[in-house]
């Protein structure tokens, strides 16, 4: 069963406030509303990537930008690792959508504890569980791209002259401990081609194992009992895998859903979680939170706009209806997120919400109203967070 606990050693003393990073400007702060807490971004790429830490008003309290290197950076936030509150990211170079580099795991000093094996940055989640001789352990799930050889002349591409290159997307499963693989499932052994949104093209044309195409694109992983719920983008779908047999059980939305979707529809998705409400998770009717996209940089044009979604499930009717829908600020403009975003559940009943491409975060009340706004920037750069998260302050002290 899994294991909920506190989270202990948090420490809340702020770092020297860093004069150099992005800006975040905050338009919207409700203080009466909002989760008190500080917001964890990290920066992707060019000269200012690295992770950052701010207050809510839109302070840098922590300032990580090189202090491992270079590199890119993503899913930045706080994790617990034997039992303890540390630090998670995700280091390496990114090209084409994904990435290849390892997760970290460090102490409130920024000191690495642990590296993991070689990985993507789609998904770093470290869960808990107790097995029924009540021995305690964690369990990091990670995404793996590994391009391989494949006949894709059903595609338009040639199968000669080692052409013929197609991403297979793992789920894995490793004892952080260790680095022992405890599970691993590949895409290709599961989900055929022709489920895919997104046909070879540009610099994921499937003619060399650099541009290999990308048809699957596994952008979430979340644990849900003994089983697995694996969210890929380019199919639009979500999989539940059998965690004993890599089997799929069921699919919810895309091509060959197993559920009618009740007035509303996700496409592109990230971030596909569990919802944290008691007496859910695993049972015939549970709910999930997920970022819809609606919009594929492989795929032009947009199809509607972003929002952060929650939706229940219904196992045993085939069903799924939304429960609420938080919109963006800039909606008005039509300005969609054509890739990352998370949906964050928090205290209070509230969500905080990263709207990946679309550099911004939201706090909304359960009810929806938005009680937080900030958009954030580095001066000449594109850059934008992957994910974005809220809690508790874990980072150096003065």
């Amino acid at each position: 069963m899994l294991l909920t606990f506190v989270i202990v050693g948090i420490c809340y003393c702020l770092s020297a406030v860093a004069q150099n990073g992005p800006s975040l400007t905050v338009t919207v702060n409700d203080k009466s509303s909002v989760v008190p807490g500080f917001i964890y971004l990290a920066v992707n790429t060019g000269p200012a990537a690295g992770p950052y830490i701010f207050d809510s008003n839109g302070t840098i309290v922590f300032n990580g930008a090189g202090k491992l290197g270079s590199g890119a950076i993503h899913d930045f936030h706080i994790c617990a690792y034997q039992k303890v509150a540390r630090l998670c990211l995700w280091k390496g170079t990114t090209a084409l959508g994904y990435g290849s580099g390892q997760a970290l795991i460090l102490d409130n000093q920024f000191k690495i504890i642990k590296s993991l094996p070689a990985s993507d940055y789609h998904e770093l989640k470290i869960i808990q569980a107790i097995d029924a001789g009540g021995q305690y352990s964690d369990t990091a799930l990670q995404t793996v791209y590994t391009p391989v050889r494949r006949d894709l002349s059903d595609f338009g591409v040639p199968y000669e002259d080692d052409q013929g290159w197609v991403v297979d997307c793992h789920l894995r499963a490793i004892d952080p401990v260790t680095n022992r693989v405890i599970f691993d499932w590949s895409s290709l052994d599961h989900v055929p081609l022709n489920e895919t949104y997104v046909l070879p093209t540009g610099g994921i044309n499937g003619y060399s194992k650099t541009f290999a195409w990308d048809y699957f694109h596994m952008s979430s992983i979340t644990r849900f009992g003994s089983d697995y719920l694996v969210s890929s983008r380019h199919t639009s779908t979500i999989y539940l895998v059998s965690g004993k047999d890599g089997s799929i059980v069921w699919r919810l939305g895309g091509k060959r859903s197993d559920f009618k979707l009740q007035g509303f529809s996700f496409d592109s998705q990230h971030d596909v979680r569990l919802a944290p409400n008691p007496g859910q998770g695993t049972g015939n009717v549970f709910t999930l939170s997920l970022f819809d996209n609606e919009y594929n940089t492989f795929v032009q044009p947009p199809r509607g706009l972003s929002s952060g979604k929650i939706i229940e499930v219904n196992v045993d009717t085939k069903t799924a209806r939304l429960l609420r829908q938080y919109d963006s600020p800039s909606k008005d403009i039509g300005n969609p997120s054509g890739d990352g975003g998370s949906v964050q559940q928090i205290q209070k009943g509230n969500v905080f919400i990263g709207w990946g491409a679309d550099a911004q975060v939201t706090e909304h009340t359960a009810d929806g109203r938005l009680v937080y706004a900030a958009r954030f920037g580095v001066p000449g750069s594109s850059a934008w967070s992957y994910r974005a998260f809220k809690g508790p302050y874990l980072g150096p002290k003065k």
